[in-house]
């Protein structure tokens, strides 16, 4: 399965290097802190469509260069090529258990964080 927020980040981080630019720049940029950057970059953290938009501005681009998809996609999901090497059925389920954990582990903190921007004051 593709991670289209990895994806996004790929593609925003050739650009980040194409402009010669670093994390901490678009984090300034975006009013966010590096780590925050450093999450959507790496596809822990979605990256909303304002944000999308921002960052689209930052380098000067449309939108649709920080989402096309890459020709060929390559599964970097080490759980799921791990389980090819793996012999037996038990250990397949406990690491197909360990994927499914590690996912709700990604959701709760992108949930947490979603909620936590959501009880800020909208500003005007």
């Amino acid at each position: 399965m593709v991670n289209v927020n990895k994806v996004i980040g790929n593609n925003i981080t050739s650009h980040l290097k194409e402009n010669g630019k670093k994390q901490i720049d678009l984090a300034n940029h975006l009013g966010v802190s590096k780590q925050v950057v450093s999450n959507m970059l790496g596809g822990a953290r979605a990256i909303n469509a304002v944000e999308l938009q921002q960052i689209a501005a930052y380098f000067h681009i449309p939108m649709e260069k920080l989402v096309v998809m890459p020709a060929e996609i390559q599964d970097t999901d080490v759980i799921r090529a791990f389980m090819g090497k793996v012999e037996t059925e038990e250990a397949k389920k406990g690491l197909e258990i360990a994927d499914q954990i590690a996912d709700m582990i990604c959701f709760y903190a992108n949930a947490n964080e979603t909620a936590k921007k959501m009880m800020q004051p909208w500003e005007a």
